[in-house]
């Protein structure tokens, strides 16, 4: 993800509230960084929190997340155009 803003955004979760709304306001400021790696995670977010559930990690789940994000970041990419035409 490159960041195109001098400063780097800062994000803190709030303790007053709840994991939900941090996570809103997390793929929030993610969004002023780079609205399309945020969409990516926005439509993954499910898969996400499944992968640790009561500190236990579950491959299964992480290695479909990762599958998913790697096709929708290949989705992103458009193929390079061909050298000296087609």
């Amino acid at each position: 993800m490159t960041n195109q803003h001098p400063e780097p955004v800062k994000f803190r979760f709030d303790e007053t509230k709840s994991f939900s709304e941090n996570c809103e306001a997390f793929l929030s400021s993610i969004e002023s960084i780079d609205a399309g790696m945020a969409a990516v995670l926005r439509d993954n977010w499910d898969l996400l929190s499944a992968i640790v559930q009561e500190g236990e990690r579950d491959a299964k789940v992480r290695g479909e997340f990762n599958t998913k994000v790697a096709m929708a970041l290949d989705s992103l990419v458009r193929p390079a155009e061909p050298k000296g035409g087609a």
